[in-house]
C-alpha cells in the first residue's frame, strides 16, 4: 500500500473530463488521422540562442501541456501521457531538451529552462491555458520559467532542488501558479527533496508521496500508475476553469 502525504489547498471540484471522438472519414483519412494520434506531429522549436529543438505536438484544444523529460530519458517517456492528454481533449507537446535524439549533440542542462521557453513560445499562441508537467531536469525548468512567465499549473515528478548547475531553491517560491509536487519514497536520487521544495513554496501546493523508487516518469509505468495519471489529469481539469 502507498505511503501518501497530501496536503491540498481548498479549491474548485475538479471539473469532469470528456473523451472526444474522431471525426468520420474516409479510410485514407481515417488511417492518416491514427498516424498522427499515435506518432503526434513532428514539429520543431527554435530556442533564444538559436538551438533547435525537435518534438511532437498531440490532440487539440484549447488547454495545452508541455511535457518536459528527465535526464536519464528523453520526450519518448511522455509519449503514452500525451495521447492520453491528447483523447481527453488537451494539446500536449513533447520535445527533446538539447543533446537528446531529436535536438542535436551536445547535452548541456543550465540550457534546459531556455529550452523549454521555446516549447512555451511555440505553444502560448495556440492555447488559452498552459500547463507545464516536468520530470527530474524537467522539473527544475518547469519551476525556472515558471517563477518568470505565467502558466495555469506545474506537475513536477521527482524534482531536485540542484542538478547540473540548475538550482530552483529561490525560484520556488516565485512561482505562482498552482504546484503538484509528486515523489516516490525510496527514489534513489532526490528522496525528500519535493516535500522540501513544497514546504518552502508559497503558491497553492499539494504534495503526493508514492511508495516504490521510481524516478521521474517512471512512476507512470509502475505500480501507481494510473492513480497517478488520474491525479495529474484531475490536476489540470480543476485549474483548466
Amino acid at each position: 500500500m502507498a505511503a501518501t502525504v497530501v496536503v491540498a489547498f481548498a479549491g474548485r471540484a475538479p471539473a469532469a473530463t470528456t473523451t472526444g471522438s474522431a471525426a468520420e472519414g474516409s479510410p485514407a483519412t481515417s488511417a492518416r488521422a491514427s498516424l498522427v494520434v499515435t506518432e503526434g506531429t513532428a514539429v520543431r522549436l527554435r530556442a533564444a540562442d538559436g538551438a533547435t529543438l525537435g518534438g511532437h505536438l498531440y490532440g487539440a484544444g484549447e488547454v495545452g501541456v508541455i511535457l518536459a523529460h528527465q535526464y536519464n530519458g528523453d520526450q519518448t517517456g511522455w509519449t503514452d501521457f500525451a495521447l492520453v492528454l491528447a483523447a481527453h481533449g488537451y494539446q500536449a507537446l513533447t520535445f527533446d531538451f538539447r543533446g537528446f535524439p531529436e535536438s542535436g549533440p551536445i547535452v548541456h542542462v543550465p540550457d534546459a529552462p531556455v529550452d523549454l521557453m521555446a516549447a512555451y513560445d511555440f505553444m502560448q499562441p495556440r492555447v488559452k491555458r498552459l500547463f507545464i508537467v516536468g520530470a527530474s531536469m524537467g522539473s527544475d525548468a518547469a519551476i525556472m520559467l515558471a517563477a518568470q512567465h505565467r502558466v495555469c499549473g506545474l506537475i513536477l515528478l521527482s524534482t531536485p532542488v540542484e542538478f547540473g548547475g540548475l538550482n530552483v531553491y529561490d525560484a520556488d517560491a516565485q512561482v505562482k501558479a498552482p504546484m503538484l509536487f509528486i515523489e516516490t519514497a525510496g527514489d534513489p536520487f532526490v528522496a525528500g527533496q519535493s516535500e522540501m521544495l513544497f514546504k518552502h513554496a508559497v503558491a497553492p501546493k499539494s504534495l503526493k508521496i508514492y511508495s516504490g523508487s521510481e524516478h521521474g516518469a517512471e512512476i507512470l509505468a509502475g505500480a501507481h500508475g494510473v492513480e497517478l495519471r488520474n491525479l495529474m489529469l484531475q490536476f489540470i481539469a480543476e485549474h483548466s476553469q
